[in-house]
C-alpha cells in the first residue's frame, strides 16, 4: 500500500476551513447553553447551517487523500490499512474521549451536556467532536480504493443508495451503521475527486460559479431556517451545494499559488485544534463563571483565543518532548511493516 504523501494546498485549506467552523460551532453552542449569549435567530441559523457541511468537508478530504495515496483492493492491503487506521484513529479517539469523559464527570455541575458511562462513550455513543474519528474508522473498514473510473462510479452509486436509505429511515439504533449510512457519500465524493481528477475541472472553472453557489447556499439556508423546514433530503442537498462551493473556491484560489503564512500555520495544527479545543475552552469558561465573569465579550474573546492558542501550544510542547505527541500521531512512533 502506497503511503508516501505530498501536501496538497487545497486539501489543507479545506481542512482549516472545516476546523474553524467546528470550533466556532462547539464554542457558540457552549456560550448559548451557559446563557452567556442570547438565544437569537442568528445563533440558531448559524448553528444549523454549518452542520450541513463542515464535518462533510473533513470526510471529503479524508476520502480524497485515501484514494490519492493508498491502494487497498485485496485482503492483505485491507488488513494492513485497517490495522494502520485502528492505530492512527483509535489512540487519539480513546485518549481524548476518556479525557472528555473525566472532565464532564468531574465537573458535571459546570458542563453544558451530561455524559454516559465510559463504555457507552467509547464504544456505542461517541461524544463530540471525537465521533468523527469513530465514524472515519468504520468508513475505512468497509471502503476499498477504486481501481478505475468504472469502479468509482459504482462506488458512488452504492454510497448514494446508503445515503437515501438513511434519509428515508432516519434514526438507526446502531451508531456505527448510522455513521456509515450518513457519511459514506461524503467520503466517496472525496475519492471520486481523485479518481476522476475533478480537481483540474474545478481549477479551470470560472470563480464566479462556485462563488454563486456559495451565495445561493446562504440564501437557501436562510429560507430553510425561516420556513422551519426540517427535512433530511433538503439538508443533504444543501450540504452538497455548500461543499461544492467551499472545495471549488478553495481549489481555484489555491491553484498555482504559494499557501499563505496564516493558512500554512493553521494547516499544521488542525488535528490538535480539532482534538483539544473543547478541553481548553470548557474549563476556562467554567473558571470565568466561577469568579463571576459573565460578560459576553470577555467570554467570547478569551474563549475563542484559548480554543485555538491552547491546542497549538500544547502540540508544540508535545512535539518538543517527542513521546507525548504519540497521543495525537501514533503512526509517527509505530511503523507497520509492509508484508
Amino acid at each position: 500500500m502506497q503511503t508516501v504523501k505530498q501536501r496538497e494546498t487545497w486539501v489543507d485549506n479545506v481542512k482549516v476551513t472545516a476546523c474553524i467552523l467546528v470550533v466556532l460551532g462547539h464554542f457558540f453552542q457552549s456560550m448559548n447553553a451557559s446563557h452567556i449569549i442570547p438565544s437569537i435567530d442568528l445563533f440558531y441559523w448559524f448553528n444549523q447551517t454549518i452542520y450541513y457541511f463542515h464535518v462533510p468537508l473533513f470526510f471529503i478530504c479524508s476520502g480524497y487523500l485515501y484514494q490519492q495515496y493508498s491502494t487497498v483492493n485485496n485482503v492483505q492491503t485491507w488488513g494492513r490499512n485497517v490495522t494502520k487506521k485502528l492505530l492512527a484513529l483509535g489512540v487519539p479517539y480513546i485518549i481524548f474521549s476518556f479525557a472528555t469523559w473525566v472532565l464532564k464527570t468531574a465537573f458535571s455541575d459546570s458542563v453544558n451536556s451530561q455524559i454516559g458511562n465510559l463504555g457507552d462513550v467509547l464504544f456505542l455513543h461517541p461524544t463530540a467532536p471525537y465521533w468523527y474519528l469513530y465514524a472515519l474508522f468504520f468508513l475505512f473498514l468497509i471502503t476499498p480504493t477504486f481501481k478505475n473510473k468504472k469502479a468509482a462510479a459504482v462506488g458512488f452509486c452504492a454510497a448514494l443508495v446508503l445515503k437515501i436509505i438513511c434519509i428515508i429511515f432516519g434514526k438507526i439504533d446502531i451508531q456505527a451503521i448510522l455513521y456509515i449510512l450518513k457519511n459514506e457519500i461524503w467520503f466517496v465524493i472525496g475519492m471520486c475527486i481523485s479518481s476522476f481528477d475533478l480537481k483540474k475541472y474545478l481549477v479551470k472553472s470560472k470563480i464566479i460559479i462556485p462563488a454563486a453557489a456559495g451565495v445561493i447556499f446562504v440564501g437557501l439556508s436562510v429560507l430553510v431556517y425561516v420556513l422551519g423546514i426540517d427535512n433530511r433530503a433538503v439538508a443533504f442537498l444543501l450540504g452538497l451545494l455548500a461543499c461544492y462551493a467551499v472545495v471549488a473556491l478553495t481549489a481555484k484560489i489555491s491553484s498555482g499559488k504559494k499557501q499563505s503564512a496564516v493558512m500554512n500555520f493553521f494547516s499544521r495544527y488542525t488535528m490538535p485544534i480539532f482534538l483539544m479545543h473543547t478541553l481548553f475552552a470548557a474549563p476556562l469558561r467554567a473558571l470565568l463563571l466561577k469568579v463571576g465573569i459573565q460578560n459576553a465579550v470577555i467570554q467570547i474573546v478569551l474563549g475563542l483565543a484559548i480554543s485555538f492558542i491552547g491546542p497549538v501550544i500544547a502540540a508544540i510542547i508535545m512535539r518538543k518532548l517527542k513521546w507525548p505527541e504519540f497521543i495525537m500521531y501514533p503512526g509517527k512512533f509505530i511503523r507497520l511493516k509492509k508484508k
